[in-house]
């Protein structure tokens, strides 16, 4: 038997909850996971990590608000953690709030760049292109515009390409 050190705020106890609901989340069980993580949390109150982990099934059952409540506690708490931005960077991404999402996982990547989770979800994000008038900022309306202008002509482009180069 493997001997686990436990982290601050933590017991054996809330730990198996926490890999029952760590395995409920991979599966897409969110409100199951959320359950498990409740009862994590009336053991270990002040465990930043659980606290975070519910907050992500809040957000996937559709709370988005006390989702990015609790996430933010979370990581006001232990303002160093990867996870615990990974874990906003994705509620956030639920909101469609992209630029702060990428703003907190680049921060993550920052602090540990071995973090598997934290790569996955900066590639989902996929890659920014530059502003079409660099001389303007990003949010301009023409840049807006002109930038929609060049996702549909790429798109168009592509699908042309796949129909003739099969």
């Amino acid at each position: 038997m493997a001997t686990e050190t436990l982290k601050v705020n933590e017991t054996f106890e809330s730990r198996e909850y926490f890999s029952k609901a760590d395995a409920c989340i991979k599966r897409g069980n969110y409100k199951r996971a959320a359950a498990i993580l409740n009862e994590a949390l009336k053991i270990s109150p002040n465990n930043t990590l659980y606290l975070s982990h519910l907050g992500l099934c809040i957000c996937m059952e559709g709370n988005l608000q006390a989702a990015e409540s609790m996430c933010r506690k979370a990581l006001h708490a232990s303002p160093l953690d990867p996870v615990l931005l990974v874990n906003l960077g994705r509620v956030l991404v639920e909101q469609e709030r992209r630029k702060e999402a990428r703003d907190l996982l680049t921060r993550a990547y920052a602090l540990d760049n071995t973090n598997a989770q934290v790569a996955l979800e900066l590639s989902r994000m996929g890659v920014r292109r530059a502003p079409v008038l660099p001389f303007l900022k990003r949010s301009h309306p023409v840049n807006i515009f002109l930038g929609k202008i060049r996702y549909k002509a790429i798109g168009i482009r592509q699908t042309y390409f796949k129909r003739t180069h099969p």
